[in-house]
């Protein structure tokens, strides 16, 4: 198939105009031939002026490929559905609205892609640039609250225990006929944390014996509001990660047992770990690290106590 672009760089926004804008120009401002490359954002229902400032920029810049959309069914799913639905490039590569690509994302992505034509997803380096002071009870078991994903400075076949994380992953456009797309009944949608979405179809991908690669020079930085850190928002969060994989794991009884016990034995050797916080006295460490884990199971358990 013929495809107007080779890259249609995509990016799902919810309220954040005070950011979106910087993802858009740090595509555009890698250097990559514009007459091979679109960026496409999906504005999910903003109440903030990202729409206004989505169509200034577009109207300021005539020179590039850049187009959006408003996609009215809320939800994560929804916007990265409409997002591949209506990108016309032969790699569909999917950055945050509150995330940088950093120098060589474009054409790092390009490039393996043509390198490697058995290859149909992708993932890279995703680095936490923090706006605000990191709380004590923050450790590296935290590391998904913030976004961070760093799988080491080899590339590496990814086969299931990790896959890309949606701040900074690429799919061949292709790949969507095989598998389908994101499952809408996951992912966030408006305030609510729900997840899973990705690992959703990163199953599915992997399910076809498509393979999946991380590129460690595949790099943006993700920026860390202080609401990240807010207790509340930790365990809406914790919550959404337990009530996801219930959901993603509906109708198979069995693997849902599975995940449970293996949600249980996690809490347990939390509070078994934490005790090292609690000898050198990070008693807010050992604290935080058993209630996300209990959260993670108090979500499974109630999925819809989870949205």
């Amino acid at each position: 198939m013929n495809y107007p672009y080779k890259v249609s760089a995509v990016i799902c926004s919810y309220n954040r105009a005070r950011f979106v804008i910087k993802a858009v120009e740090s595509i555009f401002n890698q250097g990559y031939d514009n007459k091979q490359l679109e960026v496409i954002v999906v504005d999910n229902n903003s109440t903030d002026g990202t729409k206004e400032l989505l169509e200034q920029y577009k109207q300021e810049h005539p020179q590039y490929n850049f187009s959006y959309y408003i996609e009215t069914n809320q939800g994560v799913a929804f916007a990265r559905n409409r997002c591949a639905r209506e990108a016309k490039g032969e790699i569909v590569a999917y950055l945050d609205d509150d995330s940088e690509a950093q120098p060589g994302w474009l054409e790092g992505i390009a490039t393996f892609f043509d390198q490697h034509p058995d290859v149909y997803s992708i993932g890279g380096k995703i680095t936490p640039r923090f706006l605000t002071g990191v709380p004590d009870w923050y450790s590296r078991y935290f590391n998904g609250l913030v976004g961070s994903f760093d799988q080491g400075p080899a590339v590496k076949q990814l086969t299931g225990e990790r896959y890309p994380c949606g701040a900074n992953m690429a799919f061949r456009k292709e790949v969507f006929d095989k598998v389908g797309y994101f499952n809408t009944l996951l992912g966030r949608s408006g305030t609510g944390l729900l997840a899973n979405e990705e690992k959703d179809i990163y199953k599915r991908i992997l399910a076809a014996d498509c393979k999946v690669y991380y590129l460690p020079g595949m790099s943006v930085l993700h920026a860390v509001e202080a609401n990240k850190f807010d207790k509340n928002y930790v365990r809406r969060h914790s919550k959404g990660i337990g009530g996801g994989e219930r959901l993603r794991l509906q109708g198979q009884n069995g693997a849902q047992i599975k995940k449970f016990v293996e949600y249980v034995a996690k809490w347990g050797y939390a509070i078994v770990y934490g005790f090292g916080f609690l000898i050198r006295g990070q008693w807010s460490k050992f604290h935080m690290l058993e209630r996300f884990r209990w959260w993670v199971i108090a979500g499974f358990i109630d999925p819809n106590g989870a949205r």
